[in-house]
């Protein structure tokens, strides 16, 4: 027989006793908490209060540009066209990209072929070539950039020029923000 202090050994259960309490739920037990009181005037800063949940606005679609462009069709235009100014400079090719490239007029053609892109006047995508229906979804206009810094990172996309690749992702940011500066130079 094994001993009581066995922990292999089966226990005796302790017998019912004639009724067994009857169950109660947490909130029975704890109660209901009141709901702080709000000053007139002020928005409560928990997630669920009685005026719910603070949402942030959408950004409007801008018309007549793909989907998550936060620039006017207008500057896209004129980046456009002060990109393919600094790319017929050549040597003489003034960018202003945040990246370790060595060719300012292969950048210049990264950001030329960016706006072009975005304004639907390039058939495929400049990174991948493929094609896709204008206007663009904000997927495919991320995608794109994602490629483009695929291939300055080396990751993927080998046969693209990483200069060139610069100039399309500093494009492609510029043209998704409000606040990243602008990869080329106004014209004078």
């Amino acid at each position: 027989m094994a001993s009581s202090s066995d922990p292999w050994s089966e226990r005796q259960q302790a017998p019912h006793g004639p009724a067994e309490p009857p169950q109660r739920s947490v909130s029975e037990i704890l109660g209901t908490p009141e709901r702080p009181t709000i000053l007139p005037g002020a928005t409560p800063q928990w997630p669920g209060h009685e005026y719910g949940n603070t949402v942030q606005p959408k950004p409007e679609p801008i018309p007549g540009v793909p989907g998550a462009v936060r620039r006017q069709r207008a500057e896209l235009e004129a980046l456009r066209d002060d990109a393919a100014r600094q790319y017929h400079a050549g040597e003489a090719a003034r960018v202003q990209v945040y990246a370790n490239h060595h060719k300012d007029a292969a950048v210049a053609q990264g950001v030329w072929a960016a706006a072009a892109w975005l304004l639907g006047e390039l058939q495929a995508s400049p990174i991948s070539h493929e094609a896709y229906t204008y206007p663009y979804t904000a997927r495919e206009v991320g995608r794109e950039e994602t490629r483009a810094r695929d291939c300055i990172e080396r990751n993927a996309w080998h046969e693209v020029d990483e200069d060139y690749a610069a100039g399309v992702l500093h494009g492609l940011e510029w043209a998704t923000s409000t606040e990243k500066q602008r990869p080329v130079p106004t014209a004078a």
